[in-house]
C-alpha cells in the first residue's frame, strides 16, 4: 500500500508538470532514501534505521529553485518508558509529508535548499499498568517539519542529496532524521541544437597579371620581355660601273 501512495503521488507530480510554464519549469523529481531516525516521546528517545522517498516539482526562477514536495519515511521506533504505576509504549510507524522546498544554485549542478511541510505520523499508545487502567491507541497524529540539505546533479538527471529533518507531532512525540538519497529529475525536453551553416567557400584567386612584349609576346607581369633582335645589317653598296 505504501507504494502505491507513493507512486500515486509520483504520477500525480507528472499530470502536473505538463501544465508548467517550460520557460521556468526545471523538472519532476522522485527518490528513494534512508538514514538514521530517532524518535523521541514521553522524555525517551528510540534510534534506528529509516527508508522512504520524495517526489516533487522544482521550478528555477533564475538561480531560486522552489516547488511542492511530498515525502514518506518508514521507521517504526518504539520508546518503553515507565510512566507512575505502569509502563508506556509509545510506537511510530510511517510518516507523510506535504509541504515546500525552496534553494538556490551554488552551482549549476549544486542545490543548497530549506524545507517546511506538514506531516501525518501513524503512532500506537499502550499504557500496561501495574493494577488496574491498561489502555490502548492507535491513531495518527499531525505536525510540522523543517528541514534542509545538499543536492548534487551526477549528469543530466540523476543526483544524490543529504537531508536533515525535524518533526514535531505536537503530542509530546517528535522525531529527527538524517537521510542520503538517489534520485532521478525528469526535466523538460531540451531545445533542438542549433546547426551552424557551413562557412562560405573561400574565392577563387584573381588571375596574374601579364603584360604584352613589343614582339606580341604575352607574359607575366613580374618577368622581363625578352630582348629584341639585333637590326639586319644595311645592303653592301653596288660595285660602280666604268
Amino acid at each position: 500500500m505504501t507504494l502505491i501512495r507513493l507512486g500515486a503521488f509520483t504520477a500525480l507530480a507528472l499530470v502536473m508538470s505538463q501544465q508548467a510554464s517550460a520557460q521556468e519549469f526545471r523538472g519532476v523529481r522522485a527518490e528513494v532514501n534512508g538514514g538514521v531516525d530517532r524518535f523521541y516521546s514521553e522524555g525517551n528517545n528510540d534510534t534506528g534505521l529509516a527508508v522512504g522517498g520524495a517526489a516533487g516539482l522544482d521550478f528555477d526562477l533564475g538561480g531560486l529553485v522552489v516547488g511542492p514536495e511530498v515525502t514518506f519515511l518508514w521507521s517504526p521506533r518504539e520508546n518503553v518508558t515507565r510512566d507512575g504505576p505502569g509502563v508506556a509504549y509509545r510506537k511510530s510507524f510511517e510518516e507523510w509529508g506535504f509541504g515546500l522546498r525552496a534553494g538556490t544554485l551554488i552551482t549549476p549542478d549544486t542545490l543548497v535548499y530549506a524545507k517546511g511541510a506538514f506531516v501525518v505520523n501513524e503512532q500506537r499508545k499502550r499504557f500496561d499498568a501495574d493494577t488496574v487502567g491498561d489502555y490502548y491507541n492507535h491513531y495518527r497524529t499531525r505536525g510540522w517539519q523543517v528541514g534542509g540539505g545538499i543536492e548534487q546533479m551526477l549528469s543530466e538527471h540523476f543526483y544524490v542529496k543529504a537531508e536533515g529533518r525535524y518533526s514535531n507531532y505536537r503530542t509530546d512525540s517528535s522525531r529527527l532524521t538524517g537521510l542520503l538519497g538517489l534520485g532521478v529529475l525528469f526535466g523538460p525536453a531540451a531545445p533542438a541544437p542549433v546547426v551552424a551553416p557551413p562557412p562560405a567557400p573561400e574565392p577563387a584567386p584573381p588571375p596574374p597579371a601579364t603584360q604584352t612584349c613589343p614582339d606580341g609576346s604575352v607574359i607575366l607581369a613580374t618577368d622581363a620581355c625578352p630582348v629584341p633582335p639585333p637590326p639586319p645589317p644595311p645592303p653592301a653598296p653596288e660595285p660602280e660601273r666604268g
